[in-house]
C-alpha cells in the first residue's frame, strides 16, 4: 500500500486538524492534542510525511510508541482508515495483538491482510482463514497462507478448495492437480484439527534435522555412476514422504528443506518436482546440485534453464550441460558460455551425449583457430 494516503480521502475533521496552526499541529504531532483517538492516530499517521521535518520528526516518534488507551480507542473505531491500519501493522509487527485486531477490522486493505498471514503464527493463519469473502477478493491472501509453514496443512487443502470451487486461479504450482485431488475430498471445517496436520508439522520439523551427504549426492550409485539406492537421511525422507498426497507433497517441496526438495525434485510426477524447483526457499547452491542430479524430473532442469539470475553462474550451466537428463537442446544452448577447462571436461565425459560432446569439441577448436589467427 502507497503510503500516505490521499488527504482527500480522510474524514473531515482530521483535515481540520491537519490545517491549523502550527502550536496545534505540534500538539497533534506529539499526541497532546485534544482530538478523539482515531483522528488523533490518523492525523499523526498523515503528519509523519509532512514536509517540515521538525512536524514529521515528532509524528514518528509519537506513532512508534502511541500510548495503548489511545491505540486501543482507535483500533475500535469501525472507520479508521485502511491506511492507518497498515501502517500500525507494519509499526506494530511484533504485537500480535494488534495484528490480530488489524485482521478483525472491516475496513483493512486485502494488502495488508497479505502481510499479516505471511508472518502469522497458526492460530493467526486460523483466523485469517475464517473470512472466506475477504480470501475470495484477494486470493493473493490464500497463497500467502499456503506459503506459511504455520498454516495447518488442513486449512491449506481447504482454501485451495474453496478458491478452486469460486473459479480462482492460485499462483501455487500444481494448482489444478490439488484442485482435482481435492475434489470429492473429506476436508477437516474451519478451526478443526486432522491428522494431516500432525504428519505435515513433523515433516517439516524433521526438514531441520537431515544431515546432507558431503559429496552432494543423494544416491548410492553402482560403477556405471545410476543411482540404486538413496542415501542415509535421504531415505528416511522419502519413506515420510510416501505416504502424502500430492497436495502435502507440493506443499513440502514448497516449504521443507533443501534435502525434501531434492528427493521430491526426482518425483516423476511434474507437478510435485516443479514445486521443489520453484519454491522460493532454494539457494544458489540448491540450485546446482539439483542441475547436476541425473535422477531429477526432466521438468526441473528445463525450469532452471529459463531462469537467467541462475545461469549467470557457469557452474550451473555446466552441471546442465554435464547431466545426461538435460535435453539436448538445452545442454548444448549452455556450450557458448563455458570456459575451454569445462569444455574439455564435457568433451570427455562418456555419460554426456554425443551430440554436446561433438559440439562442445567444435566450440574449443573454433577458439583455438580464433587465437591462433590472432597471433
Amino acid at each position: 500500500m502507497h503510503h500516505p494516503a490521499p488527504i482527500e480521502s480522510f474524514a473531515a475533521p482530521v483535515q481540520k486538524a491537519l490545517s491549523a496552526a502550527a502550536p496545534l499541529r505540534m500538539m497533534a504531532a506529539r499526541g497532546m492534542a485534544p482530538l478523539p483517538p482515531p483522528v488523533l492516530v490518523t492525523v499523526v499517521y498523515l503528519t509523519q510525511y509532512d514536509a517540515d521535518e521538525s512536524f514529521a520528526a515528532a509524528a514518528k516518534a509519537t506513532f512508534a510508541k502511541l500510548p495503548p488507551p489511545v491505540l486501543d480507542a482507535a483500533l475500535a473505531a469501525s472507520d479508521l482508515h485502511a491506511a492507518v491500519l497498515d501502517a500500525l501493522c507494519d509499526n506494530y509487527a511484533h504485537r500480535t495483538d494488534i495484528d490480530e485486531r488489524v485482521v478483525k477490522h472491516p475496513s483493512t486493505d486485502g494488502e495488508t491482510i497479505v502481510k499479516i498471514a505471511k508472518r502469522a503464527s497458526e492460530s493467526m493463519c486460523e483466523l485469517i482463514a475464517t473470512n472466506e469473502q475477504r480470501l475470495l477478493a484477494n486470493k493473493a491472501i490464500i497463497e500467502a497462507l499456503y506459503l506459511n509453514e504455520h498454516t495447518r496443512m488442513s486449512t491449506a487443502d481447504r482454501l485451495c478448495e474453496l478458491a478452486a470451487r469460486h473459479g480462482l486461479e492460485l499462483d501455487i504450482p500444481g494448482f489444478a492437480e490439488i484442485a482435482k485431488s481435492l475434489e470429492n475430498a473429506l476436508i477437516p471445517e474451519a478451526g478443526e484439527e486432522s491428522p494431516v496436520d500432525d504428519m505435515f508439522r513433523a515433516s517439516i520439523a524433521e526438514s531441520q534435522t537431515i544431515v546432507e551427504a558431503e559429496d552432494d549426492d543423494i544416491f548410492v550409485r553402482d560403477e556405471k555412476g545410476e543411482g540404486k539406492a538413496l542415501k542415509g537421511d535421504f531415505e528416511k525422507v522419502a519413506k515420510r514422504l510416501e505416504d502424502m498426497t500430492i497436495s502435502e507433497k507440493i506443499r513440502v517441496a514448497m516449504l521443507g528443506s533443501s534435502a525434501q526438495r531434492r528427493v521430491l525434485a526426482c518425483s516423476p510426477v511434474r507437478t510435485i518436482a516443479e514445486a521443489a524447483v520453484r519454491s522460493p526457499r532454494m539457494q544458489p547452491d540448491e540450485v546446482q546440485k539439483l542441475a547436476m542430479l541425473p535422477e531429477a524430473n526432466e521438468e526441473v532442469l528445463r525450469q532452471i534453464a529459463r531462469r537467467g539470475d541462475w545461469l549467470k553462474n557457469s557452474r550451473t550451466r555446466f552441471c546442465l550441460a554435464r547431466n545426461p537428463k538435460t535435453p539436448v537442446n538445452i545442454a548444448i544452448s549452455q556450450l557458448g558460455h563455458l570456459g575451454d577447462f569445462d569444455l574439455k571436461a564435457l568433451e570427455k565425459s562418456r555419460q554426456v551425449p554425443i551430440q554436446v560432446r561433438n559440439i562442445a569439441k567444435q566450440i574449443i577448436e573454433k577458439r583455438h583457430e580464433k587465437r591462433s589467427g590472432k597471433q
